[in-house]
């Protein structure tokens, strides 16, 4: 996945995951809170409607009080006056007065019995209040009248007993006052005078009918009620009870479901405008992410046509930040690379050596161009089963050395024997050196090798031709002088194309005069010939040896850093040691000192070389002989 999808992807993860925990946490704290909100609402609701009866009731008191303290009033309830008298008609009048200028609506007196001796205002009225006070009123004390079924006949009466006579005054004709105090309530909240007469409004979001349902509900809590707000829950419903100072209560009640559906609906809104917040968010995240990420795709962009051939493909230069400090860095890099690779390619295409190179992560070969100058084979591909390494015409001498060193090449080893016979685009077969080198990735693996052909046919086409025509000693059977001196200048040619060193033992055979004075010549040459052979035994195939004079020896000894020149002195100085049986029947043991010269370059002449090798040889002449020691050139 790109960079740019999976950063997409966690923003939206995190929005949502954000928003889902924002939401939650929210809801918590929202039904917690709006419960405890709500229930406080109610709470100071009924505290404040029972602060609004209670100056309520004050003033329908102290109005009574003033009616009743009236000198007409006064005197006739005093007295055994009745309507038709003075004080009656006086009385009667100051009640016509009363009803018709103040906020009574009815004034009636009347006796013990219940017989309205005076009557002012609306008569059923009057009636009515005459009835309630004298059963339920206690003096000075207002008492609604819900003894109607007609809301409009509901009443507010307060009485008192004067003298002879009690009196009553109706307020509130159609409970007008009482209901302005409940007027701005929600749920069902009711008013519950000191006789136990319901009065409600229809104003509220509760019925009225329900009113009688609520008041059986909490009637002992009602009752039991002090004159502070107190909080009961009985089932689903909560109430807060308000008392006051008149014996009147106030009950604001409402279900326990109804305090948690406000932060439902808030929180129905909360999260609408989270989940938009969240689609902005996003959105503006996308942004972001491509504006943040279109620099690296630019770089990739370039990468990718630079791959394709278009060396000339640069990163623009999009500002003086962080990604223009890149995109230069980026750029400047790219110009040393094809710089570097368009000289790399202008060297090989100068030299006669042919660049191959061998990818293992996608198996395939490529040559440089000056290959098919040599060689006459055309891929079809550059996959390695095409390939000319696989597909080379190989001298059948060399086939079987050369498919063993293919196969240790697909493991990541160098060529071992590398040099082989090739037919070139002539049909001839020419001599090549291949030198490899493996390229390993951090952990060893091989990942590729880079190889270089060298056409060496020339030098190697005279060594052979020099091996052909060699003149041999004809007592030792080694090269002689003239020949040893040509194979080595062959090899100073060879050294520059192989890359790699070889060696020049100086052998010299100590005292060998006494093996001629002690036994005979012909013991002597024994000796020659025995020395020649040990040393022929120990190089092998690895390199040449030749009789340089007298008793001196010369070997040669190809790639020195895989067949070391002191081992090969060892086992010479070992052999020679163990002696042979003469022809005279004595056994002899033969010394040498040997000299060594490390030859890595072409810079010297053969001549020079040889003396180096001499002059070692000398030195351990010196340190006591049969030894061998080092010069390096």
């Amino acid at each position: 996945m790109k960079v740019r999808n999976i950063l997409i992807v966690i923003t939206g993860v995190l929005l949502v995951v954000s928003i889902v925990l924002f939401s939650v946490f929210l809801g918590i704290q929202l039904n917690s809170t709006s419960a405890t909100l709500y229930e406080s609402y109610l709470s100071d609701m009924s505290k404040g409607q029972a602060a609004s009866l209670d100056l309520y009731l004050g003033e329908v008191v102290n109005s009574f009080k003033a009616v009743t303290e009236l000198p007409a009033i006064e005197k006739f309830t005093s007295g055994s006056y009745n309507a038709t008298s003075a004080q009656g008609k006086a009385a009667q009048e100051l009640a016509d007065t009363l009803v018709a200028t103040s906020a009574a609506k009815s004034v009636v007196i009347y006796d013990d019995e219940g017989t309205i001796v005076l009557a002012a205002g609306i008569p059923e009225n009057a009636v009515d209040a005459a009835s309630v006070c004298n059963t339920k009123a206690q003096d000075y004390q207002p008492v609604a009248n819900t003894a109607g079924t007609d809301n409009a006949k509901y009443t507010l009466s307060v009485k008192a007993a004067i003298g002879k006579y009690n009196v009553a005054v109706v307020y509130d004709q159609e409970a007008t006052g009482l209901r302005a105090i409940l007027r701005n309530s929600n749920g069902l909240v009711f008013i519950v005078d000191p006789a136990g007469s319901i009065v409600t409004t229809q104003t509220v979001v509760g019925s009225i009918d329900n009113a009688p349902q609520q008041y059986a509900v909490f009637q002992n809590a009602i009752a039991g009620a002090g004159s502070a707000t107190t909080r009961h829950t009985t089932s689903d419903s909560l109430a807060y009870i308000t008392k006051n100072v008149n014996g009147w209560t106030i009950t604001a009640t409402n279900q326990l479901s109804a305090a948690t559906s406000g932060a439902t609906a808030a929180m129905g809104t909360v999260i609408a405008i989270a989940v938009t917040l969240c689609v902005v968010f996003f959105i503006l995240g996308i942004i972001l992410i491509f504006a943040v990420t279109k620099p690296f795709y630019k770089i990739s962009d370039t990468l990718v046509k630079i791959s394709r051939g278009d060396h000339d493909a640069r990163v623009d230069i999009m500002s003086r930040n962080e990604y223009g400090d890149i995109a230069r860095v980026f750029n400047d890099i790219m110009d040393t690379i094809i710089v570097s690779e368009s000289r790399y390619r202008t060297i090989i295409e100068m030299s006669d050596n042919i660049i191959f190179e061998w990818n293992f992560q996608n198996n395939e070969v490529t040559f440089s161009n000056n290959f098919n100058k040599k060689f006459s084979y055309r891929a079809p591909s550059d996959h390695f089963a095409d390939s000319f390494l696989l597909k080379c015409k190989v001298h059948p001498e060399d086939a079987d050395r050369y498919k063993s060193d293919l196969e240790k090449l697909a493991k990541g080893e160098n060529f071992k024997h590398n040099e082989y016979r090739w037919k070139n685009i002539y049909g001839d077969y020419i001599w090549v050196l291949i030198r490899t080198a493996t390229i390993n990735d951090k952990e060893g693996n091989p990942i590729k090798v880079v190889g270089v052909i060298v056409d060496i046919d020339r030098a190697k086409k005279s060594e052979n031709m020099l091996t052909a025509r060699a003149s041999f000693d004809s007592l030792t059977g080694v090269y002689n002088r003239e020949t040893i001196e040509s194979a080595i200048n062959n090899e100073i040619e060879l050294i520059g194309v192989r890359k790699n060193q070889f060696a020049i033992l100086f052998v010299d055979i100590d005292d060998f005069k006494f093996y001629n004075d002690q036994y005979s010549h012909a013991t002597g040459d024994q000796v020659l010939r025995f020395t020649a052979t040990t040393i022929k035994n120990a190089i092998g195939e690895n390199g040449l040896a030749g009789r340089y004079g007298g008793d001196e020896f010369i070997i040669c000894l190809k790639n020195a850093e895989e067949n070391d020149p002191a081992l090969i002195a060892e086992s010479i100085l070992n052999t020679l040691k163990d002696g042979f049986d003469s022809d005279s029947g004595d056994h002899l043991s033969v010394n040498v000192s040997i000299g060594i010269s490390i030859i890595s370059d072409n810079s010297k002449r053969v001549d020079e070389i040889i003396g180096q090798a001499d002059d070692a040889m000398y030195k351990i002449k010196k340190a006591g002989k049969s030894n061998y020691g080092f010069l390096q050139s």
